[in-house]
């Protein structure tokens, strides 16, 4: 089944009423943040659809739109934490140097061997978009290592996340082609979602 732009704005949207479901069922404020940050993640996905049509620079205005989305998951994150940001430093260093190392790895592997066209400013812009990304999953990694299972999810949730948008970023440069890329890039991003989204109504009664 080919997976047209109805169709992924389709399963966007419910991605959006299920995270609405989860914060009315909870009551969390969190919740609702989390299901502002969905929100704000279909508008990206409408922009890097073509939806609406008037609109210029769909491609940097949805990466904006998705950069506004993982700030709001990262600050729901450490709120749920509830404990002394300052202290996670030292363990998230390690995490952060490696997807540091896999955003660098990854505009040497495929920027450099594309052909789209990428501006360097566009090209940096995308790079600076993929590594909070990397921060985003960084600190998933971290807390999880510092509260256990319950942020599990939040972290699989995000580094699903970043292997979503490594892809994309692969093909928008031209790099990577084929029938089966959206569908890779589909198949990672709606399981991060789910995760980011449930990780966060699982583990609310941290901010309760």
């Amino acid at each position: 089944m080919r997976l047209t732009k109805k169709r992924k704005m389709t399963i966007s949207g419910g991605l959006t009423a299920f995270a609405v479901v989860l914060a009315v069922l909870s009551r969390s404020s969190c919740c609702y943040l989390a299901a502002l940050a969905m929100g704000i993640s279909t508008l990206g996905d409408a922009l890097l659809a073509g939806y609406p049509e008037c609109v210029e620079n769909k491609l940097v205005k949805g990466a904006l739109a998705f950069f506004a989305a993982h700030i709001l998951y990262i600050c729901t994150l450490l709120v749920s934490y509830g404990k002394s940001i300052p202290a996670l430093l030292p363990r998230f260093a390690l995490p952060f140097v490696l997807f540091l190392a896999l955003t660098v790895l990854h505009g040497l592997l495929f920027y450099s061997r594309g052909n789209s066209g990428f501006s360097t400013g566009l090209f940096t812009a995308a790079s600076f978009y993929l590594l909070t990304v990397g921060i985003h999953a960084a600190a998933a990694v971290t807390v999880y290592g510092q509260a256990g299972e319950g942020y599990l999810l939040s972290a699989a949730g995000a580094i699903l996340f970043f292997l979503s948008d490594a892809v994309l970023l692969a093909r928008k440069y031209g790099t990577v082609r084929g029938k089966y890329v959206t569908a890779v890039i589909w198949l990672t991003y709606v399981p991060a979602q789910l995760c980011l989204i449930t990780g966060i109504f699982l583990t609310r009664s941290v901010f309760a």
